[in-house]
């Protein structure tokens, strides 16, 4: 067992050392973190989600983290100002080991949504986030500690270092293309929904250490993401391809792979009353510098709800360790609709 910890914990020291940001593998329910462009970039008013998720549980005192979301879009509706906005609130939190070492964060997100043409958008997004890091000082243990019996707190530990929680500011921007047929003739070969992004986290580069007179930063990440929801020659089925590339510091990460939906009931193009019901899944690879994780992944969509749930296989040289055990992660969202789907009254767009 210790080994098996041991094990996971050197994996992992990188990521401390130079500051990981949070992972969801549900890439289409944390928007936050993947491209602040996407704020308001959704068939509907307002929309809100929660994300939870458990890693690595072949051990104790796993990774665990936590997030909400809520987001809402205004000045839709205008037919002289095609240019509508979104804005967008998050909070996160993470923990992880027997220190409970954890980042809560707070982040605001605005979006400009500027019409190319009636199934076209290009969108800006600025995202600003207050976080702190800190730790359970009161659960370490140190050698200097021991005074030949026994563990005794009262003891110097002999690190120089008092581990107080640390604050910091972030800045994150990004820009994407979002493409949306809402016309009620769908085309098998066109997309019904696509976008495109690219987003750079973590601009200021904010200071990341215990350490007061440290020098650490938190390295920017960049976001290269791509998705397309097209049609089927099945009726009411769909086929959603998706790649998302991160680069943050030393580390990169490719998750690519493929969800297919079929809807039981579609929503209403004509009155807007009928809300949709379908199931949505299909399974997505993770690649960091071999291939890390195999992600099957299932939603269940109804009556504006949505509730997912995914879990990470992991099937790297780690399984040894983890027992091909990632984690489970699980993810509700709720999407308040409206009438004005980029100008077209009543005529909610397929999405996923």
């Amino acid at each position: 067992m210790i080994r098996k910890a041991l094990h996971i914990a050197l994996l992992f020291f990188p990521y401390f050392i130079y500051g990981q940001d949070i992972h969801f593998s549900q890439t289409t329910r944390s928007d936050f973190q993947i491209n602040p462009a996407f704020t308001g970039a959704f068939s509907g008013n307002l929309r809100a989600t929660l994300n939870w998720k458990d890693q690595w549980q072949s051990i104790n005192k796993t990774f665990r983290t936590y997030a909400a979301s809520a987001e809402f879009t205004f000045g839709k509706g205008r037919a002289q100002h095609p240019t509508y906005f979104g804005a967008g609130v998050h909070v996160f939190k993470d923990v992880a080991g027997s220190v409970e070492v954890g980042n809560t964060t707070v982040g605001l997100s605005f979006s400009t949504l500027v019409k190319i043409n009636r199934n076209s958008r290009f969108i800006g997004g600025l995202q600003g986030q207050y976080g702190m890091t800190g730790l359970n000082t009161a659960a370490m243990q140190w050698g200097s500690q021991y005074n030949g019996i026994t563990y005794d707190p009262s003891l110097f530990n002999g690190e120089g270092t008092e581990y107080q929680p640390y604050k910091y500011m972030d800045v994150s921007a990004g820009i994407a293309y979002w493409y949306s047929k809402n016309d009620k003739a769908v085309i098998h070969k066109a997309p019904s929904d696509a976008k495109i992004g690219l987003s750079v986290f973590h601009i200021n580069k904010p200071f990341y250490t215990f350490d007061p007179k440290g020098d650490s930063k938190l390295p920017r990440r960049v976001v290269v993401n791509a998705s397309a929801l097209f049609a089927t020659q099945t009726t009411n089925l769909y086929w959603y391809p998706n790649f998302n590339l991160m680069l943050q510091g030393k580390q990169h990460e490719i998750y690519f792979g493929s969800l297919w939906k079929y809807n039981i009931q579609s929503a209403s193009k004509s009155t807007g009353f009928q809300t949709e019901v379908s199931l949505t899944g299909g399974l997505n690879m993770r690649i960091t510098n071999v291939i890390d994780a195999l992600v099957p992944q299932l939603f269940i969509n109804a009556y504006n709800f949505s509730f997912g749930v995914s879990y990470d296989v992991n099937v790297s040289r780690l399984n040894q360790a983890s027992n091909y055990r990632g984690g489970v992660e699980l993810s509700l969202r709720f999407t308040n609709p409206d009438g004005y789907t980029h100008r077209n009254p009543f005529r909610s767009s397929v999405s996923i």
